[in-house]
């Protein structure tokens, strides 16, 4: 099969590459996402591990159900690493 002229395919998946790059537009420039649009994100809600001590973020599903205050540790490795030090103790 033969591939068409204007468009190289690329070796991943079958993509064409159209040659034109991507360009981000500087935060300056007009069109350009800024925080003082009106359209700024909520604070976000943080809070230290209570095994690691390393700060993680509130999640939707936490905030959701009204859970942010249960959760004490930021992943279920550092849930089971208290649990394993609370049994040996």
């Amino acid at each position: 099969m033969a591939t068409p002229d204007h468009a190289a395919v690329d070796g991943r998946a079958g993509l064409a590459r159209t040659g034109a790059a991507c360009e981000r537009k500087p935060p300056g420039a007009a069109g350009a996402l800024r925080d003082d649009d009106g359209m700024s994100r909520p604070e976000v809600r943080s809070k230290p591990c209570a095994y690691c001590g390393r700060p993680f973020t509130d999640r939707k599903r936490w905030s959701g159900r009204d859970q942010w205050d249960q959760v004490l540790y930021c992943s279920r490795g550092c849930r089971a690493n208290a649990a394993k030090q609370r049994r040996h103790a």
